[in-house]
């Protein structure tokens, strides 16, 4: 059965079962093996001991004959120059010798060096600022002369320990007189107003600011002296304003807006009722070149009618001539009172045909066009007042 197994995987491996017998390898073929491997490795090391070169001769030769290059040599550090001698730190032997401390000429002990005497100076003057309570600037001047002798000049002056010195210098029998004077400030801001003033020439909910408000500033100096951390006398106060509080002011509108308004034309509010009086247009062509309302953040208070130099002006409606002078920006100016509050107000004349007290009727020539005044082209302006107040005049034009 085995045998036939071993056949059969000999025969689905595609070899014959003698070409597998033949396969296998005796001991005595192990052996001999074994044998020539180790006579192999013995030859190779004899070989090498004698040196022989790997590389063909003519490589060698070639590699011999390349120099090696010499090393670069190191770059030589800069020369320094050698730290100077620092002088030699010697403390002051005056500092360490036994010091009187001296107010105002009388020793109150000797302490053990200078420095320890000057300590108790400045715990000394510090405690009694500590006593001083409250905030600003303080200043502390010593009426009495201090100075540090040698115990050498006061050889009847005793030692006194720190403790012992600070208590008589802090003490209620202190020779000291220690003025010290405290500087309060206090700077205060008083809020501006805000004044609003009514225009009736601004349509309302316009709010034009004429002036910016600044709040106003007062410093007040308290100034406390004291002697020896005690408070003498009573505080002194001194008020100075330095900026008065500048209200603002603000312009607002109150000119309603009509219902038929049209921008560039019926702007601006309507007034009162005209009644049986009417209007018309004071030139022969009646063309507006600008319109009332708001230009460039001015209110133009009227309508501004194009001509030529000389063409006759009209009055608008009959009434009485109030006014024929020369006015500022509107240049020659007349002005027709028509009752009932209403005033027709024409400006840059070149020249007027009336004067006050005359009667005019609507259409009666009253002057010639111009540029008189603040004017660059002839045109007349032509305004209507109504109780004082410049209304749009295209409201009321027939």
């Amino acid at each position: 059965m085995k045998k036939h197994d071993a056949e059969q995987d000999a025969f689905e491996y595609g070899e014959s079962p003698e070409r597998e017998h033949k396969k296998r390898m005796s001991p005595l073929g192990y052996a001999l093996l074994a044998l020539a491997l180790l006579l192999g490795g013995a030859c190779a090391a004899a070989y090498g001991a004698r040196n022989v070169p790997l590389l063909p001769a003519r490589m060698t030769e070639a590699m011999a004959r390349q120099e090696t290059p010499e090393p670069s040599p190191s770059p030589t550090p800069a020369e320094t120059e050698a730290p100077a001698d620092l002088p030699a730190q010697t403390p002051d032997a005056a500092d360490y010798e036994r010091t009187a401390f001296v107010v105002d000429g009388v020793p109150l002990g000797v302490l053990a060096s200078r420095e320890a005497a000057e300590s108790a100076e400045r715990e000394a003057l510090a405690w009694f600022e500590l006593q001083i309570l409250g905030g600003g600037t303080l200043e502390t001047t010593v009426e009495n002369e201090i100075t540090f002798a040698s115990a050498a000049m006061y050889p009847e002056a005793e030692d006194i320990t720190m403790d012992a010195l600070f208590a008589l210098l802090t003490g209620p029998d202190t020779p000291l007189a220690i003025h010290s004077t405290l500087t309060e400030e206090i700077v205060s801001h008083t809020p501006h107003e805000s004044v609003s003033e009514k225009d009736e020439t601004l349509l309302a909910g316009t709010r034009i600011i004429v002036r910016y408000g600044m709040n106003g500033e007062t410093h007040t100096v308290t100034t406390r002296t004291f002697l020896n951390g005690t408070e003498q006398g009573k505080p002194e106060t001194v008020t100075v304003t330095a900026r008065e509080a500048v209200d603002a002011r603000v312009r607002e509108g109150t000119q309603k807006v009509e219902a038929d308004a049209e921008p560039g034309k019926r702007e601006g509010g309507r007034g009162k009722d005209a009644g049986a009086l009417t209007f018309r247009h004071p030139t022969e062509s009646g063309r507006i070149e600008s319109n009332y309302g708001q230009r460039a953040g001015v209110l133009h208070l009227g309508l501004d009618y194009s001509g030529a130099e000389g063409d006759a002006v009209y009055a608008a409606c009959a009434g009485t001539v109030v006014s024929a002078i020369e006015r500022g920006g509107y240049g020659l100016m007349v002005e027709i009172d028509h009752g009932d509050g209403f005033v027709t107000r024409y400006a840059h004349l070149a020249s007027a045909s009336v004067a006050i007290g005359n009667a005019v009727s609507a259409g009666d020539a009253i002057g010639t066009l111009g540029s008189s005044g603040n004017c660059k082209e002839p045109h007349l302006h032509f305004e209507l007042r109504i109780d004082g107040i410049a209304y749009n005049p295209r409201y009321y034009l027939d």
